[in-house]
C-alpha cells in the first residue's frame, strides 16, 4: 500500500495525486477522481486513497479542513495555497464526495488492507471524521 500512517496523505498513490492537483487549474482534476470511483465496480487500494485525499481537500474548500491540513505536515506542502486560490468552490462535488466515501467504507481494497491492520479502528475514525465534515 506504499503507506506509512493512517492519516490521508500518509501514503505515496495520494502524494502523487496531490502533485497533479497543485498543477491543475481548477476542481475538474477531483471530479474526475470521485466520478471515477462512483463509475469503477470495485476500489483498488490507489483509487481509494486518492479519492479520500479529493474528499479531504473538497471538505477544507468548505472550509472544514482535517487535523493534517490544520497542523500543515510536510506531506501536505503546496495545498494551502491550492486551497485558498479556490476557497468556497466545489459544493456541487459535495453529493458524489458522500457517495465516494460510503463506497470506499463498504467495499475497497484500501478499507480491507486497514481490516488487515492493527491500525483500522485509528483508520476508521479518520475517515468516519472525514464523512462528517461533508
Amino acid at each position: 500500500m506504499g503507506a506509512w500512517g493512517t492519516g490521508i496523505f500518509e501514503n505515496d498513490d495520494v502524494l502523487d495525486w496531490k502533485a497533479e492537483l497543485i498543477e491543475s487549474e481548477g476542481l475538474e482534476f477531483i471530479n474526475e477522481t470521485l466520478e471515477t470511483v462512483i463509475d469503477e465496480d470495485y476500489l483498488e487500494v490507489d483509487l481509494a486513497s486518492n479519492a479520500v485525499g479529493a474528499i479531504e481537500i473538497l471538505a477544507a474548500l468548505q472550509g472544514k479542513p482535517g487535523e493534517e491540513l490544520k497542523n500543515e505536515s510536510s506531506y501536505v506542502e503546496g495545498l494551502k495555497e491550492w486551497i485558498e486560490l479556490h476557497k468556497g468552490q466545489g459544493k456541487s462535488l459535495l453529493p458524489v464526495a458522500k457517495k465516494a466515501i460510503k463506497k470506499i467504507k463498504k467495499d475497497s481494497e484500501l478499507k480491507e488492507l486497514w481490516e488487515e491492520s492493527e491500525d483500522y479502528k485509528t483508520w476508521l475514525k479518520i475517515i468516519n471524521d472525514l464523512e462528517n465534515r461533508l
